[in-house]
Order: structure tokens, then sequence, then C-alpha cells
């Protein structure tokens, strides 16, 4: 599994599939991280783990689905983007406002 850059889709770096379940991606970003320990590989350690820490779990992959950080874009973007409603809505942004909503 070579880690080809910092931006790579996170789903490809750590080889799962969108559908994989938390337990298959975490076990895939354990096996990337033996393969490029930090002390001998950091530029593909830190790659493997950003990707692990953007879809590490169900609130991450589908905060990633909804926005694209390398545009500038950020969750408190979309949350006064909703609170606001003057922007075009977006698909899903409500089911992630109640995740987060749950989680305080």
């Amino acid at each position: 599994m070579k880690v080809d850059s910092a931006m790579a889709n996170p789903y490809t770096v750590l080889g799962v599939q969108p559908e994989d379940s938390d337990e298959a991606i975490r076990q895939n970003y354990l096996k990337a991280v033996r393969q490029y320990p930090p002390d001998r590989h950091p530029d593909d350690f830190r790659r493997v783990h950003e990707a692990y820490e953007r879809i590490k779990d169900e609130e991450s992959r589908l905060a990633f689905l909804l926005f694209d950080p390398t545009q500038g874009e950020t969750l408190d973007d979309l949350i006064a983007e909703e609170a606001c409603k003057t922007s075009t809505p977006r698909m899903g942004l409500s089911t992630l406002l109640k995740l987060l909503d749950q989680r305080r």
C-alpha cells in the first residue's frame, strides 16, 4: 500500500471501501501503521494517520462526504450556512447536525 499524495482519497490510502465497517477501517489503519512506522516513514505515516482521522467513524465519514477541507470549507462553515439558510441546502447536512447535537 504505497501512499502517493497528502490529499489522496482516504479510502484509497487505507485500502477500504466506503461501506466497510468502523472495525474494518481500523484494522486496515493498524496494518498500514505497522507498514509505515513513524520513525522510518514519517511522511507516509502522517498521510495514513490523516486518512484514518478523516474516515474513522460514521460521523467523520459523513463530514468527509459533505465538505471538502482542501477547498477551505470547515464544519463550522456548514453549520453557519445551515443556521443562515441563505445558501443552497446540502444533501445530508441535517443528518450531520443531528449527529453533532446528540454528541453534545
